[in-house]
C-alpha cells in the first residue's frame, strides 16, 4: 500500500492570504490537478492541514491537522509521517498542494525511501518518500530545533539531509513539472498552461 498526503497548511501570503489548493486551474482546482495525477499511483491521499483550516472540510480526504500549527512544512511532514505510521506502512509521499504538475511516474522514480525530487538543479525535499522508522528522530529534530528558538532550524532540507535523502532527477523539456505557485504571476501563468 502506498500512501500520499498533500501538504496543504502554507497560507499563500504572497498571494493576499489563501488555502493555494483551492485556487482555479482551468476549470478545476490545484487541489483536483494534484489528485487526478496522485491516484493512480497511490491507495490513499491525505491532506496535512493547519489546526484552524476549515476550507478543506468535505474534501473526500483524511484531514491531518499539524501538531503544532505555523510552524513551517517540516510539521506537515511530521503529521504525514505519523499517519502512515499508524497506517502500518514503511513509507509516504509527500508533495506540497501548489504543484499542480507532479509526473505521472514519481512513485515509481522515487522509490524505495528516502528520496526526493530533483528538477533544473533545484532540489525539492517536500516532493519526497519519506521513511516511517524516521519517525522518533524527526520528533527529537523538531523539538530540539523548537527549542533552539531559529526558525531556521525547522527548515525541510537539514532533517532530509540528516536521514540521508538522495535526489533523483525529473529534468523534463517539457519545463519544470515541480513548478509551484508562489505568486499572481504565477498562478497567471501556470493558467495559461492549463487553458
Amino acid at each position: 500500500m502506498t500512501l500520499a498526503v498533500i501538504l496543504a497548511g502554507g497560507r499563500g501570503e504572497r498571494l493576499g492570504g489563501c488555502d493555494k489548493p483551492l485556487l482555479s486551474l482551468g476549470k478545476n482546482r490545484i487541489l483536483d490537478q494534484l489528485v487526478l495525477r496522485l491516484s493512480p499511483q497511490v491507495s490513499q491521499i491525505a491532506l496535512a492541514i493547519r489546526q484552524e483550516q476549515d476550507s478543506f472540510r468535505g474534501c473526500g480526504m483524511e484531514l491531518l491537522p499539524d501538531s503544532r500549527s505555523g510552524k513551517g512544512p517540516l510539521v506537515g511532514i511530521l503529521s504525514a509521517i505519523e499517519w502512515a505510521s499508524r497506517k502500518g506502512v514503511s513509507s509516504v509521499l509527500t508533495v506540497p498542494g501548489d504543484t499542480p504538475f507532479i509526473p505521472y511516474d514519481l512513485v515509481t522514480r522515487l522509490s524505495p525511501a528516502p528520496s526526493c525530487a530533483e528538477s533544473l538543479g533545484r532540489m525539492h525535499p517536500l516532493v519526497a518518500f519519506w521513511p516511517t522508522a524516521c519517525l522518533p528522530e524527526l520528533h527529537q529534530h523538531i523539538n530540539l530545533a523548537l527549542a533552539s528558538g531559529l526558525r531556521r532550524q525547522m527548515a525541510v532540507r537539514p532533517f532530509s539531509e540528516k536521514i540521508g535523502m538522495r535526489q533523483v532527477s525529473f529534468d523534463s523539456d517539457a519545463g519544470d513539472p515541480f513548478f509551484n505557485i508562489n505568486t499572481y504571476e504565477d498562478l497567471a501563468a501556470i493558467n495559461q498552461t492549463a487553458s
